[in-house]
Parts: C-alpha cells; sequence; structure tokens
C-alpha cells in the first residue's frame, strides 16, 4: 500500500464525518476594521445577533477609552440586514459623520464608517457563494 494511509488505521471513517455547520449569518459576513484608535487594521466579525460595542465587562467588542460608555451602541444582525443602535450613550455614535439620535436604529451599508468616541470603524458586508460539491478550488 506504500505511504498511503486509510482512515481505518486511524480508527475513522468518511461515514463517520460530520458536515460542517455554516458560519453565524451565512451566506452573509459583516465585520468591523478599526482605522482609526488604540489597534488600526484590527478586524472584528460579528459572529452573533446582536453585538454590543463599549468599555464595559457586557460588551462584545471592548474598546477602552474614557469616551466611550460602558455598552456604548449595539449592532444587530437579521439575516442580510445589519442596524446599529445607539444604547444613549455619553458622548454618542455617528455613522458617517452624522450623530445617531439614542435608541433609533439605523441601517448599516458596506463601507459605512462608525465613530465611538475617539474610534473608528469601517463597517464592512459581503455575501458569498457556497462552494459547489465536487469543484475544485
Amino acid at each position: 500500500m506504500g505511504h498511503a494511509q486509510r482512515a481505518e488505521d486511524y480508527g475513522g471513517t468518511t461515514e463517520n464525518r460530520t458536515k460542517r455547520e455554516a458560519p453565524f449569518g451565512s451566506p452573509y459576513v459583516f465585520a468591523l476594521l478599526v482605522i482609526d484608535g488604540d489597534h488600526p487594521n484590527d478586524v472584528h466579525r460579528l459572529a452573533r445577533a446582536e453585538t454590543i460595542i463599549g468599555r464595559g465587562e457586557e460588551s462584545h467588542f471592548t474598546i477602552q477609552d474614557d469616551q466611550i460608555s460602558k455598552a456604548h451602541c449595539k449592532l444587530r444582525v437579521e439575516g442580510p440586514v445589519c442596524t446599529i443602535v445607539d444604547t444613549g450613550s455619553r458622548n454618542g455614535t455617528a455613522v458617517n459623520g452624522r450623530r445617531l439620535a439614542p435608541n433609533v436604529a439605523q441601517r448599516l451599508k458596506s463601507l459605512d464608517e462608525i465613530e465611538v468616541g475617539s474610534h473608528r470603524l469601517l463597517f464592512l458586508s459581503g455575501r458569498f457563494r457556497p462552494q459547489a460539491k465536487g469543484v475544485p478550488s
């Protein structure tokens, strides 16, 4: 048989493999790119239905900045749509230079610029097509 090993040699078979679960939001992908702040060029993928940005422990995307509230704003993903809501933060949230009204959702589109405290974030969104089975990449 040469150098090739069979799956049975490792105690497994092809039938035992499980199908890989699609990532959250599939086929849509949402991410925030830090363009100005403590960690420029960091990318944060939105991997839940609701993401809290702030400096508190309950935040999913934590930014240590005195100008940012503990739960500064929330991003909500519903299918192909992502919205942002300022949660009544002390210093406000702006999208493309326009300050948001507290507790009012605004739909985000790809390449929108979000300002929270002294940080600027770029919102990225896209849709991908699942790869067809049996087609090499």
